[in-house]
């Protein structure tokens, strides 16, 4: 029996994106074994996959952030004895856990760090979406078209649907009222369009008649309080939900509205109508809505766009002129359109 190993350790949206390497892989060997290892934040990204036999969890941002830890983690993969691993994950730490763990197969994409130290790689800055690129080292195991699943699978339980359920009970909501989750949050300040914009959205949209549901994580729940403003058709989620329980709140939205992060790729995974603001980042990269309907918001004639692979912590031209010009009417009224 052969054993796969997939390592993404890195943020939530890229442990999201790797999901379809699992899923090929067990759909061309089907009596292999599909392990992965990522972060303990995003474990649940792979739980109740049926394609995922195991998952290895490396806490690299805390207690396993030391290089005792790592030695310990590359001798238990030795130990398992894996016949390959696949990765995405450009650090140089992934490089060197790959190539200790003697695996006879490591790959890899050609710019990634350390590159030498896999046995095979191949250039995917080519490929349109960061799926493509993911899938595209498949290719170097022989796989063909029909064996990749270029989409996101995410499961989530009855028990995780019980928050949204309840908004939705208590807000007397049926399948003819429309949800609108808003994801105002980033992991990079500049990738967040300015909170006053949201809130200015998040009041034309609730005085449409549409149910508001803003979503973030507990550092952020003061921005979903600036936003809500004691409004009564805007419910504040942020640092209320599980991993799996906003899969559920988003999978129930009948539109999402979201900077470039993380529940872009989950609404993809529903095939939910997803408006996506862009600053510092471009949809070039590669991390665009894979949604059948979706619209995104950029200005494209700065000439310091992009900034950055990731956005930064300011802007660096001290304007914010890819997100200030970005103005609430023209996303509300595609929001209209889309929920009409």
């Amino acid at each position: 029996m052969k054993r796969f190993l997939v390592i993404q350790t890195a943020f939530l949206g890229d442990a999201i994106l790797s999901v379809p390497i699992a899923d090929s892989i067990k759909n061309k060997h089907k009596n292999a074994e599909v392990f992965v290892l990522t972060i303990p934040q995003n474990k649940d990204v792979y739980t109740l996959n049926p394609n995922i036999d195991k998952i290895i969890l490396y806490d690299k941002h805390g207690l396993e952030n030391d290089i005792f830890s790592m030695i310990k983690k590359i001798k238990l993969l030795k130990s398992i004895g894996f016949d390959c691993i696949v990765t995405p994950h450009p650090s140089a730490r992934t490089a060197i856990i790959s190539y200790f763990s003697r695996a006879g197969c490591r790959i890899a994409p050609s710019s990634v760090s350390l590159s030498f130290l896999y046995t095979n790689t191949i250039s995917v800055e080519s490929m349109p979406h960061q799926i493509d690129k993911n899938l595209a080292l498949l290719k170097l195991l022989d796989f063909e078209e029909k064996d990749l699943i270029r989409k996101i699978n995410l499961f989530f339980s009855k028990d995780d649907e019980k928050l949204i359920n309840g908004v939705l009970e208590a807000y007397s909501i049926d399948h003819t009222k429309r949800i609108v989750v808003i994801n105002p949050v980033s992991a990079w300040p500049t990738k967040r369009w300015p909170k006053e914009y949201y809130k200015e959205l998040a009041f034309m949209l609730e005085q449409s008649g549409y149910l508001i549901v803003l979503v973030g994580t507990q550092k952020d729940i003061n921005i979903g309080e600036y936003i809500k403003n004691n409004r009564k058709n805007i419910v504040n989620l942020m640092g209320q939900t599980t991993l799996k329980e906003l899969f559920a709140v988003i999978s129930k939205a009948n539109l999402l509205i979201s900077n470039d992060s993380a529940p872009v790729h989950i609404a993809s995974a529903f095939n939910i109508p997803t408006i996506e603001i862009y600053g510092p980042t471009l949809p070039e990269f590669g991390f665009y809505s894979l949604s059948e309907k979706k619209a995104i918001f950029e200005i494209k004639d700065l000439d310091c766009r992009p900034c950055g692979t990731h956005g930064g912590n300011s802007c660096k031209k001290s304007h914010f002129d890819c997100m200030m010009r970005i103005i609430p009417q023209e996303v509300f009224k595609t929001a209209i359109e889309f929920l009409g």
